[in-house]
């Protein structure tokens, strides 16, 4: 549910794009990585300024979203989008340490 409320409006495959291309979480590095940090900070800070105009910006979640669900989120992005990857294991202890540096 998270995924469908958050992020399939603009990665969800099929349909016309709203908000500039759909990028593939299929292909994203994040996801395909030995450590899920990257993801969650992507999750956490959003992106302001894309790497291609057409790519429209992603907004932040941190002030939106609990650790919990972020943790919850990783979890199903890396089986959904990079199920030939292991688990990552403390999704949740690496979500908190990564917030608690954003309060710094």
């Amino acid at each position: 549910r998270i995924y469908q409320g958050a992020c399939a409006v603009c990665h969800e495959v099929g349909g016309p794009p709203l908000f500039g291309s759909r990028p593939s979480l299929a292909l994203n590095s994040n996801l395909h990585s030995d450590a899920p940090d990257n993801l969650i900070q992507v999750i956490l800070h959003g992106i302001a300024k894309p790497a291609a105009t057409d790519l429209g910006y992603m907004p932040a979640f941190k002030d939106s979203m609990t650790d919990g669900q972020v943790a919850e989120l990783v979890a199903f992005l890396r089986g959904q989008f990079a199920p030939d990857k292991p688990v990552w294991n403390d999704v949740a202890a690496t979500v908190g340490r990564i917030r608690q540096n954003i309060a710094r």
